[in-house]
């Protein structure tokens, strides 16, 4: 998810092309990221020292983390932690950016710097936006005062990733009593703690997510299609729901309802978090303590 978000803000400014976006994407889940770019990344060495090492390990056949203790450039306890950290989905990225010699990690630095600002994030927003986790990255995405509904988007969030496709790009959510669409499907829990999610979109928004968690290829937005939306939502609300019941809550799930004819979904008051998947946006809706209904064209 990180990945997808970065990369599309060095889209945005000209830095990338969609094209080399893509490639990177695919490129990444074969990175094995370098220590020295990772001590550089978390502000332990200068770029000049980890090149310096990287040329002896030209003649030497000693690890960076070895050599760079040696130089006292780092202590055994730096090496040990930096090396926990080469999984990390940003830090693959900025490896795979340097390997096709798009931009270095102090460049890359620099622009995640610049996203700080324009963004209006703390250093440890982007702290949390590069672990990352998804627990972490959320709650930048979340209106302040709305954290109730971060464990129902986390649990979506989640289910999402894992079903359907890692790199989802968020917008900023927003709090709506209705939000336009043509076509959706919803699901309500009813009992102790009452809840309602949905997923709605336009044109051809859904299409990619019907098609990758049903297992078929949809070529357009019709029954069937919704009924595999309907689907992931009944798996998104029976994770939620199961937690609830594990905390001693009583709630009863209802089958999801879904409609290829509707102008939007209403409720009282709902959170609404604008998902991308494969190039298509479409929105994510929960409402707490409300029911999330369907509104059907004129």
């Amino acid at each position: 998810m990180v990945t997808i978000i970065v990369g599309t803000y060095l889209v945005e400014k000209g830095l990338l092309t969609r094209e080399q976006l893509n490639q990177l994407l695919l490129q990444q889940r074969r990175v094995h990221v370098k220590l020295g770019l990772i001590a550089v990344a978390e502000g332990l060495m200068m770029q000049e020292e980890a090149d310096e090492i990287n040329r002896m390990q030209s003649v030497q056949d000693k690890r960076f983390g070895d050599i760079a203790i040696e130089q006292g450039y780092l202590t055994e306890g730096q090496v040990e932690a930096l090396l926990t950290k080469q999984g990390n989905a940003y830090l693959m990225f900025a490896q795979a950016l340097e390997d096709q010699q798009i931009m270095t990690v102090d460049q890359l630095e620099q622009c995640m710097m610049d996203f700080q600002f324009e963004n209006q994030m703390t250093l440890s927003d982007i702290e949390d936006l590069k672990s990352g986790d998804v627990d972490r990255i959320l709650p930048l995405y979340i209106p302040m005062g709305y954290e109730k509904y971060l464990d129902a988007m986390g649990t979506a969030l989640r289910t999402i990733i894992r079903c359907v496709d890692t790199e989802i790009y968020l917008e900023k959510a927003f709090v709506a009593s209705r939000c336009e669409a043509e076509y959706g499907a919803a699901q309500y829990i009813d009992g102790e703690r009452k809840f309602s999610c949905g997923m709605v979109g336009k044109g051809q928004a859904l299409l990619p997510i019907a098609s990758i968690f049903g297992n078929e290829e949809f070529e357009e937005m019709n029954e069937d299609a919704l009924d595999a939306i309907g689907e992931l939502l009944n798996c998104i609300s029976g994770i939620y729901a199961s937690a609830l019941s594990r905390g001693g809550v009583f709630v009863e799930l209802y089958p999801p309802e879904y409609s290829i004819e509707i102008s939007g979904v209403v409720s009282d008051e709902m959170l609404v978090l604008p998902l991308h998947i494969k190039g298509q946006k479409f929105y994510f809706v929960v409402a707490m303590e409300n029911k999330i209904e369907m509104e059907q064209e004129a």
